[in-house]
């Protein structure tokens, strides 16, 4: 979220990674997503919370900082996956 500190994106990152549903190994020194970037190593910590813990919206809360922003793609794509099927069937 816009101005959330990077106190904060750090405590979101040690909550998640610490939790034991988000393997956060890629984001280690040396992994394929390491960064020197808090907001893009929040990022992946706390996505990988979400769909570890069941990608239920209380789990993208990070006590106010988080978001979900692609929602409207997974429709998206769902409608799709909708179509493609209808057309095998017409």
């Amino acid at each position: 979220m816009p101005g959330t500190t990077t106190e904060k994106l750090v405590a979101n990152i040690n909550y998640a990674c610490g939790s034991g549903l988000a393997d956060c190994r890629a984001i280690q020194e040396g992994g394929p997503c390491y960064s020197t970037d808090i907001i893009k190593v929040a990022n992946y910590a706390m996505n990988v919370y979400y769909y570890s813990a069941g990608h239920e919206d209380f789990n993208c809360y990070f006590d106010g900082s988080g978001r979900i922003v692609m929602r409207a793609a997974y429709i998206l794509n769902e409608a799709n996956w909708i179509l493609h099927e209808a057309s095998w069937i017409a």
